[in-house]
């Protein structure tokens, strides 16, 4: 790996571990930290999302390449998942854990660490990967967790309307539309939109790591391992196989690889604490994820830099 990949992604996870030091020194209470998280994830990252995605031109990329990749790697995994639980038998709500914990991803700490690597172009590119796996993750985890927790499968309507109620999604479709539509974003909107976004990022991973939790890392290590082995080797290792016969390179590339090599998002805790997962493997997945990623991420990024 290169030093200026290492150094970029310094302050990225070093404001992570400020949110670690800030939560147990107590300027906010638990309740607080929610209230950071919600403005984020409702304001200020889906302000980001639809300034990128809307004012950029993204022509000059393999796009299509690039979405077929993140997505196929995240499918391709979530098959051996049910296949693996055919053969093991493993407890339903810590499967649907351990399968949120390997397919998601941290949106915020993926969108801060293309920007400081490659740009603003690589941040729209983000927002592109975003846009074609978010989705995806979203349906995949609600179903898994009302499939094999809740009394009845999740109706296709069930997960249409939690697709529908999603901010970073429809932050998504809101951006594609200005840009295919060639209608673009009016300067005064730009402006207002970067100055919400302008703090997406600094609150988003210090709400990451306010959000870790230590006491969690007491649960068995097997299933933990097996996750965190999915998300940062396989799925970004999968996404790498698949670029060649797809014609993927470059910052594209780039992007795809480290997208889907990023730790899982935060919403998975809560959809496991929410509908009947296993919360505290949750925890303790996203904890040690972030942990490990500090060293797979560079690490990948060096293989295709």
């Amino acid at each position: 790996m290169t030093n200026s990949t290492v150094l970029a992604l310094i302050p990225v996870f070093g404001l992570i571990l400020l949110g670690v030091a800030l939560r147990s020194l107590g300027p906010l209470t638990d309740d607080g930290w929610r209230a950071v998280e919600q403005l984020t994830y409702w304001l200020l990252l889906p302000a980001l999302l639809v300034l990128k995605l809307g004012g950029t031109d993204l022509s000059a990329y393999a796009i299509g390449p690039m979405v077929i990749a993140m997505a196929g790697a995240v499918i391709l995994v979530t098959v051996g998942l049910v296949l693996l639980r055919r053969a093991t038998g493993i407890a339903a709500p810590a499967y649907t854990s351990v399968i949120q914990g390997a397919i998601r991803q941290n949106t915020y700490i993926g969108i801060a660490s293309v920007g400081a690597l490659y740009g603003p172009d690589g941040t729209a590119l983000a927002a592109v990967g975003i846009a074609a796996v978010i989705p995806l993750v979203n349906a995949l985890s609600v179903w898994f967790l009302t499939r094999l927790i809740g009394e009845t499968p999740a109706s296709l309507a069930t997960v249409v309307r939690a697709m529908a109620t999603n901010p970073i999604i429809l932050a998504c479709l809101l951006g594609i539309m200005l840009n295919a539509t060639g209608i673009g974003l009016h300067p005064l909107i730009a402006d207002g939109l970067g100055l919400l976004a302008s703090g997406a990022l600094a609150l988003g991973l210090l709400a990451v790591g306010a959000g870790l939790r230590l006491t969690a890392l007491r649960r068995g290590w097997a299933p933990l391992l097996l996750s965190n082995g999915l998300k940062l080797v396989v799925v970004p290792g999968v996404t790498l196989a698949l670029a060649s016969p797809l014609g993927l390179s470059g910052v594209a590339l780039q992007v795809a690889v480290l997208f889907n090599a990023l730790p899982s998002s935060a919403s998975s805790y809560v959809f496991a604490r929410q509908l009947g997962g296993d919360a505290e493997l949750m925890a303790a997945i996203l904890t040690t994820q972030v942990a490990m990623a500090a060293v797979t991420v560079p690490l990948f990024l060096s293989l295709v830099g």
